[in-house]
């Protein structure tokens, strides 16, 4: 009997040491099982490929950040240099991509050549593959990231910080040493870690041609004090260092250019009309008929404003992903009311969240579900220089791949 006893409690244990051995095993293989799909995950969001009608998620592509040193304004396309010994980074903006300059809404032809840029980088959209010249097979084992060469953000350096809440603490200004000796700004970052971002103590290069910016002014180089919150833009520097363009001592200051380039942003975009896509559309038997259009983000809200709260006459008029439209785009736009408004919050990025159901009296070919839009407010009528427009089919096929210098 009691070996009987000892036996079952034996027995007991041996089926409880293999639970628990099974439960170790799965959570093991839990755990695999997670960093597997997360891995899968995060891969599926870097190659994410554009949809045409379709906002990417949260996440995807990669960033890159250097120089631009090669633009094509009308076009929306341009290269940028990572270091002095690298292969130029071209990309061609995706139609909704967004640009800031100085903290404001830009376009490329608002960037100064030599201004280091942050950016994130898609896969090209079906269609678009050939945009951009592919590397030979050497140098793009050599170069992986030169495929994610379509554009959903660009941004200067003070953009790309500040917007994300970070300014930089002067620790003090030295004398670099190396074969260069130049002076350097010492900083320290304060505030959260940023993705891509320079997130410790770093040394920027300064000389004379750094613009130092007080109370809207620009003042001398000994006005840049240990202990001093600054904001700062970058280019260049040898020997894989990077250069101080600008340094702003005040936000009042970085207020100033960003209401510059805020207004410069307004006038071009009265002038060339708020850009979209078109979700749906409804042909009336009898001509004409009703197109919903979204509208892209990253612009300045009151552009936003004029359409939807003025509510006045607006027109309409279809054009190509570089956002070109077709010749006299403003003579040939078609007039539009507003029949229903709609506005998400918190939209995904390359959306203003804003779509439009709007009536039209007559139909263009380029009204089509996931084609590009353009639509005008208020606005004063401008001409536009020749070569911005799309003038015949000679000159699409041309604007469909990027002329590399």
């Amino acid at each position: 009997m009691r070996f009987f006893k000892t036996f079952q409690s034996f027995s007991l244990f041996l089926i409880l040491l293999a639970n628990i051995t099974s439960t170790k095993d799965y959570f093991v293989f839990s755990a695999e099982s997670k960093k597997t799909t997360d891995k899968e995950n995060a891969k599926s969001l870097r190659d994410y490929v554009p949809q045409a009608g379709v906002f990417p998620p949260k996440g995807v592509g990669v960033h890159y950040a250097g120089d631009l040193v090669v633009s094509d304004p009308i076009n929306r396309r341009g290269g940028l240099r990572h270091e002095n010994n690298e292969q130029r980074h071209y990309f061609a903006m995706l139609p909704y991509g967004m640009v800031w300059y100085h903290g404001a809404p830009a376009d490329i032809r608002d960037i100064p050549w030599g201004t280091h840029m942050h950016g994130r980088f898609l896969l090209p959209p079906k269609g678009e593959e050939e945009t951009i010249p592919r590397l030979d097979d050497k140098k793009l084992r050599r170069y992986p990231l030169s495929k994610y060469n379509h554009a959903l953000l660009l941004e200067d350096t003070v953009s790309f910080y500040s917007r994300r809440g970070r300014t930089w603490k002067v620790v003090g200004i030295e004398q670099g040493t190396g074969p260069a000796r130049l002076l350097k700004l010492s900083v320290e970052p304060i505030g959260p870690e940023i993705e891509g971002g320079i997130n410790k103590p770093i040394r920027f290069n300064i000389d004379p041609a750094t613009r130092v910016w007080k109370n809207k002014s620009l003042v001398k180089m000994d006005q840049v004090k240990a202990g001093q919150k600054i904001h700062v833009n970058l280019t260049w520097g040898p020997f894989k260092s990077q250069a101080t363009t600008d340094i702003w001592l005040d936000e009042e200051s970085l207020k100033a250019h960003t209401e510059i380039q805020r207004q410069r942003h307004i006038k071009q975009m009265r002038s060339r009309f708020l850009p979209g896509w078109v979700d749906a559309v409804k042909n009336n038997d009898t001509g004409g008929g009703e197109v919903t259009v979204t509208l892209f983000g990253g612009m300045d809200s009151s552009l936003y404003n004029d359409i939807t709260k003025k509510r006045g006459t607006l027109k309409i008029c279809n054009a190509e992903t570089t956002l070109r439209t077709w010749g006299y785009h403003q003579e040939y736009s078609v007039p539009s009311g507003i029949i229903e408004l709609k506005e998400t919050k918190n939209p995904p990025l390359g959306s203003s969240g804003i779509q439009l159901r709007l009536s039209l009296n007559r139909m263009l070919d380029g009204f089509r579900p996931g084609r590009i839009i353009r639509v005008r407010g208020p606005w004063t009528y401008v001409l536009l220089a020749h070569d911005e427009w799309i003038m015949n089919e000679e000159a699409l096929k041309e604007s469909k791949k990027m002329k590399l210098p």
